[in-house]
């Protein structure tokens, strides 16, 4: 995909949500007002394959959430991760591969209990725009290192869903626990494969 195309799909996928951010805030009763939640969360993962390899993925994300009532929001998120997988540490011979990846989300989030509940489960279904995705892999054979082979995948708009819970920890301030997993590449593309990860973090209503 071309650079204008590109930046055309992501200001596509912001106006969605501001088109249904204002819709919201200014066609809606007064009565049913809504407001608004800022959140922050991470997630890391170690898993040994043997004593000198192992995988490893960690992300970053920042979200913005429009409640139009108690129940339910549109969510506008960014994640920032990379996954690792290194075979023979400290060998002569090994590998390593890094995946970087860049996505834009925007989820329907449906939650159940009142705003003062100190336990609200909740449901997120909706898409992301991958934005960039970069596999890096590099090669060492009898103590030589080779040259970085990097593949890119197009950038694509997927599927998403989640479901999680959050924890009152103040009126104002909450824990937030949950599991997201979205289509690794365009459902149009074979074989289909899903991502997923465990997110943790916090957030804040105003």
């Amino acid at each position: 995909m071309s650079q204008p195309a590109k930046k055309s799909s992501v200001s596509l996928f912001v106006a969605l949500f501001a088109l249904s951010f204002f819709g919201a805030t200014f066609g809606a009763p007064k009565a049913h007002a809504g407001f608004i939640e800022v959140g922050a969360s991470g997630s890391y993962k170690k898993s040994n394959i043997g004593s000198d390899s192992f995988d490893e993925s960690q992300s970053i994300t920042g979200s913005f959430s429009y409640y139009f009532d108690e129940s339910s929001a549109l969510e506008l998120s960014y994640t920032d991760g990379i996954n690792r997988r290194v075979i023979g540490q400290g060998q002569a011979d090994g590998q390593l591969t890094n995946m970087y990846y860049k996505m834009l989300g925007l989820d329907l989030v449906m939650t159940l209990g009142t705003r003062e509940a100190t336990i609200r489960p909740y449901l997120k279904i909706g898409g992301v725009y991958i934005m960039d995705k970069r596999i890096v892999t590099q090669y060492r054979s009898a103590g030589n290192t080779f040259p970085e082979n990097t593949r890119e995948d197009p950038p694509a708009l997927v599927p998403s869903t989640g479901i999680g819970f959050k924890l009152a920890l103040s009126k104002s301030l909450s824990l937030k626990v949950g599991v997201e997993a979205w289509s690794s590449r365009s459902v149009s593309e074979e074989p289909v494969t899903i991502d997923y990860s465990g997110r943790v973090g916090l957030s804040w209503m105003f």
